[in-house]
Order: structure tokens, then C-alpha cells, then sequence
């Protein structure tokens, strides 16, 4: 982020998600002030409790991740306002030694809050300056902002008042066949067992579809699992031409999502692909005036 900081001048700056189960909020407080005035207020804070076999691999407790993120967003708020962060909760008690050292630069920055959970997504509408809705597959987005919506109206807001920032995969180039890349079919195997149920259903997949692929990810590896990945399991990312990628894209925004994160593999050519992107993609999606990207 530093290096990217320091190459531009207008593009705004963030993490997917930063994880409060592996990071301490303290820590990620003085990483985004720091990050912050480097970059001249360009960043926002993209922070969920990540996925909960992660936290498994790892040996961490993960019994309240909704209350572990809410308490994060409460402390990391207050720190960047420049506050003392004396806090007593389920998750973080804190003394009244937890203060910035400095002063933030901005004394706020926004917050995107991640999800894929019913709570998850309702808390971000009710909390986040934005939401970060992960929508493997794109379809899940309809329901996803419908929770969202509904998350920022039961906390007295306006909907309208939360980004909804959709997280999607894409791989593109000239031909629809060649974007479908290895990486591509490695992503799919890794994450598509872990994905809930009612984002598979809206592409007619199960858990149980992922059964062989998940059974062959953990005796042989990814690229085992890869092998197994059908054109059903592919329709978790977006990918194609130019042309087909645009069509499930248009969808994003029908559904009302505002901004959409790209995420790897982009396409058997990672350069030529983001020019694709730049060049062909992003100037169509804003073609109706909406700001949106």
C-alpha cells in the first residue's frame, strides 16, 4: 500500500478486509493513520472477521466474530479521532493508556465492513460508511444488498447513505475460452467449499457440490482440486471476453451495488487484462452518467 501510495495521486487506498482476530485494532489504527497521511486522505478501512476455517488453521477462537468486528470498528474509530480508547467489552478491554501517540491526520476515515453472513451484512449497512458484500457468486449481490438495506434502516439511516463496494473475482481476455486459467479454476477449488450456502443456491450449487473438490484439496492439493472445477463451479467469478464480463457486471449494478473490487486472476495475460479493464470495461459501466465503477 505504501508503494502504491506513493505512485498516484487520486485513487482511493484500501485492504479488502483487515482482520481483527490477527491484528490487534491498536495495531490497525496506527497502520491506516500512518497510511492515512501518506497518502493524503486517500484511505478507507476494509475490515470483517475473515473466514472462520482461517481462524481454525490458525488455533484462534473465533466464538463471536460479529461482536469482535463491531468492537474493532467502535475502538479503531475512536483512536483515529484522536480519543482515548479506555473500552470494557465482550471482545477488547482496554485501559486509559490506549491513545494515539500523534495526532491523526484526519481524525476519520471510512469504514467498509465485509461480510457474506446475514448479520454480517445487516451490521455493515447499520455501521459502515460502506459495505464489502463478498459476492462469489456475482448473483449473491440482489440478497446481499437487501440485507444491507435493510441492516441501515433498522439503524435509523438511509440506505442510500452506504456504499455497497460488491468483491468479485474476474478473469478476461479477447476470447471467452482463454480466460479460463488455472489460477482462475485454483481459486474456485480453494474457496468454493467454503462459501454459504445461499450464495452457491443462487447458482444452483450446494455444498455438496464441492464435495470431490473439497475431498481432493485436502488429500492432493489445489491443483488436484482444480482439475475437478466444472463450468457450474466457474460461474462463482466473473469471467470471458470483454462482452461477457460486462453483462454479469451490468447485473452488479442492477442489484444496486455502487462500486465493484476486481480481485486475481484478471486473465492469462495480468497487463493485458487490466487494460481490458480500463480501456473497455470501466468506460461502458459509467457510460450512463451514475459515477458508479
Amino acid at each position: 500500500m505504501t508503494a502504491i501510495a506513493e505512485r498516484t495521486e487520486r485513487i482511493t487506498l484500501g485492504n479488502t478486509i483487515l482482520n481483527p482476530y490477527t491484528t490487534n485494532p491498536a495495531e490497525l489504527a496506527m497502520y491506516l493513520a500512518t497510511l492515512d497521511e501518506l497518502s493524503g486522505g486517500r484511505v478507507v478501512c476494509g475490515i470483517s472477521a475473515g473466514a472462520m476455517e482461517y481462524m481454525d488453521w490458525l488455533g484462534i477462537s473465533h466464538k463471536r466474530p460479529l461482536s469482535r468486528t463491531r468492537e474493532a470498528v467502535e475502538l479503531i474509530r475512536i483512536l483515529l479521532s484522536g480519543r482515548v480508547a479506555e473500552y470494557e467489552g465482550e471482545e477488547f478491554r482496554w485501559s486509559n493508556q490506549c491513545y494515539m501517540r500523534f495526532k491523526p491526520p484526519h481524525g476519520k476515515i471510512p469504514v467498509y465492513i465485509g461480510g457474506q453472513g446475514d448479520k454480517m451484512l445487516e451490521y455493515s449497512g447499520a455501521a459502515g460508511e460502506g459495505a464489502l458484500p463478498i459476492l462469489y457468486p456475482p448473483e449473491f449481490a440482489e440478497y446481499a444488498v437487501a440485507r444491507i438495506r435493510e441492516g441501515a434502516r433498522k439503524a435509523g439511516r438511509a440506505p442510500s447513505d452506504v456504499q455497497v463496494a460488491g468483491c468479485v473475482w474476474i478473469s478476461v481476455a479477447r476470447r471467452r475460452e482463454d480466460a479460463v486459467i488455472d489460477p482462475l479454476k485454483e481459486l474456485v477449488a480453494y474457496f468454493g467449499p467454503l462459501l454459504g450456502r445461499k450464495g452457491l443456491g443462487t447458482v444452483g450449487l450446494t455444498v455438496e457440490s464441492f464435495s470431490e473438490v473439497y475431498d481432493a484439496l485436502n488429500e492432493k492439493g489445489v491443483r488436484a482440486a482444480a482439475k475437478l472445477v466444472n463450468e457450474e463451479m466457474l460461474r462463482l467469478a466473473i469471467y470471458g471476453s470483454p462482452e461477457d464480463c460486462i453483462s454479469r457486471l451490468e447485473k452488479l449494478k442492477d442489484a444496486g451495488v455502487d462500486e465493484v473490487l476486481l480481485g486475481a486472476p484478471l486473465g492469462p495475460d495480468p497487463r493485458e487484462s487490466v487494460q481490458i479493464i480500463g480501456r473497455k470495461i470501466i468506460p461502458h459501466l459509467r457510460g450512463d452518467g451514475s459515477g458508479r465503477r
